[in-house]
């Protein structure tokens, strides 16, 4: 059953309008050189992760990525495959009080962490210009997507991931696995159940890997970088 959402997700901050559309690797990549990178806003993290696991302290990887596969389709290739285990890149389109302004987040699970890397386009030739280094990172720039919005709107994302499964986790039936190298985990959807498996040892994580390579079970899938 495929409910892929291809165009977009409109997100009324009520300080701002945030449009979120899915890109690909490929036009991620493509902006990234006329883009800044952002402080990663680590006080959204923790006011994130604690309602997370109050309100759904069951909601591990498996079913997170089973959310973002259904409607985003397989991770892109845009991770870390030792630190993470997918990465799904995002353009913004923010409205502030009639100033336009554009975006990419990159939401991936650095460290078995969500994560969420964001990176403000440069527009204007006058921006280009005046932005030359493009490798130290930035503040955010509170007159388009201030760090409170950027709270806001990982925070509205990750709850509308856990919402979709609470309706939609008991339909699911596509099965998938992915390892997350760094913490000796395999995660995924397997004879009609989630499930989160952590190894105590190097071996026992790597010969878990093994098996599910050999029985040609999908695992670790990624999209064309089209």
């Amino acid at each position: 059953m495929s409910l892929l959402i291809k165009e977009k997700i409109t997100i009324d901050m009520k300080s701002a309008v945030c449009v979120v559309t899915p890109i690909t690797a490929k036009e991620y990549y493509d902006l990234y050189y006329d883009s800044l990178s952002i402080f990663e806003n680590y006080d959204g993290y923790f006011h994130l992760n604690r309602p997370l696991k109050y309100k759904s302290p069951d909601f591990d990887h498996s079913l997170l990525y089973g959310a973002l596969k259904t409607l985003f389709g397989e991770s892109t290739t845009m991770y870390d495959d030792f630190k993470c285990s997918f990465g799904y890149p995002f353009l913004l389109k923010i409205t502030k009080k009639h100033k336009k302004s554009k975006y990419t987040v990159n939401f991936t699970d650095i460290k078995g962490g969500i994560s969420f890397l964001f990176r403000k386009i440069l527009i204007t030739a006058e921006e280009l210009k005046k932005y030359k280094d493009r490798d130290k990172l930035y503040r955010p720039f509170e007159d388009e997507f201030s760090k409170e919005e950027m709270a806001y709107f990982m925070k509205w994302f990750v709850f509308y991931l856990v919402g979709f499964m609470e309706s939609f986790g008991k339909h699911y039936k596509e099965e998938f696995a992915r390892s997350l190298d760094y913490v000796f985990a395999i995660y995924g959807f397997k004879d009609g159940k989630f499930f989160m498996d952590e190894y105590e040892t190097r071996d026992e994580f790597y010969k878990a890997k093994d098996k599910l390579i050999k029985a040609n079970f999908p695992f670790n899938g990624v999209k064309p970088n089209l």
